[in-house]
């Protein structure tokens, strides 16, 4: 071991000049061939902070964009004649003319059922028990696990009719509301804490979207001024006294006349 030591001393001793082996001037030219290959710039090691922060703000932008897709709502207008739709859910609306229903995009039927609608809309609502169909007008609150019925809303506020099955009526934020059953109506004025129930203007207030009408005793004058304004015509007779019960699933106005003539014995004019 000390001979090998001995000759690494002598080794060095014979070629060690002064200043040939300066560790500074080795530094500084080391230093020098790094900036000639960098085009003039030193590279210091360290984080590379502009590449976190594009990094970054592309994260954000890509969740922004994903809760923006997964809220974006596609709203369905009616324009100016009654328009029939099939909700991803499978639910049925039909919307009369002016009407419009929006829901979300993506989910429904999956996440949720949530529809916010303007104007008058019929709904034959797929059943699902694990997830209600829920509707919003501007002041009111509708909720179905699965059924057939009617919300009307405008400035003077939202009402509802029910044609088959059970509905959740009740005011925006409310904790409580009305369960209504079929041939039920009830109304919510615009400001009102509740609804109530009410007497429906006519016998069917649905029968532009289901073409059915039910009367179960219904005085023949309330059933001939229904079918006259729904079907634009005068209907007149001289048996006024009469009562009606039955159910007429047609869009010809002579045939639910003759039917109802044939059921009560009676003659009905119809007038232009």
């Amino acid at each position: 071991m000390r001979e090998i030591q001995d000759e690494h001393l002598r080794f060095v001793a014979q070629r060690w000049q002064a200043g040939r082996f300066d560790p500074k001037r080795a530094w500084r030219r080391l230093r020098a061939s790094v900036t000639a290959q960098a085009g003039g710039r030193i590279r210091r090691p360290g984080r590379p902070v502009w590449g976190w922060a594009l990094a970054t703000a592309l994260a954000v932008v890509a969740v922004g964009l994903f809760l923006f897709s997964r809220n974006a709502m596609t709203t369905i207008p009616a324009a100016a004649g009654a328009r029939a739709v099939v909700l991803p859910d499978g639910t049925q609306a039909t919307l009369a003319a002016g009407a419009t229903l929006s829901f979300h995009r993506h989910g429904f039927g999956t996440r949720d059922r949530a529809a916010r609608m303007t104007g008058k809309v019929f709904f034959a609502a797929a059943h699902n028990d694990a997830l209600p169909l829920e509707i919003t007008t501007d002041n009111g609150f509708v909720r179905v696990l699965g059924t057939r019925f009617q919300v009307d809303a405008d400035g003077s506020g939202t009402a509802v009719d029910v044609v088959d099955g059970r509905v959740l009526f009740a005011a925006l934020q409310a904790e409580d509301g009305l369960i209504l059953t079929r041939g039920m109506h009830a109304e919510l004025p615009a400001g009102a804490a509740k609804p109530v129930l009410a007497v429906a203007a006519t016998p069917n207030p649905a029968a532009w979207a289901t073409h059915t009408f039910i009367y179960e005793d219904t005085p023949l004058e309330d059933v001939l001024r229904e079918l006259s304004a729904h079907f634009g015509r005068t209907l007149g007779t001289d048996a006024r006294d009469r009562h009606l019960t039955g159910e007429f699933e047609s869009d010809s106005l002579t045939e639910i006349v003759s039917l109802v003539e044939a059921a009560l014995g009676i003659q009905i004019d119809i007038q232009p």
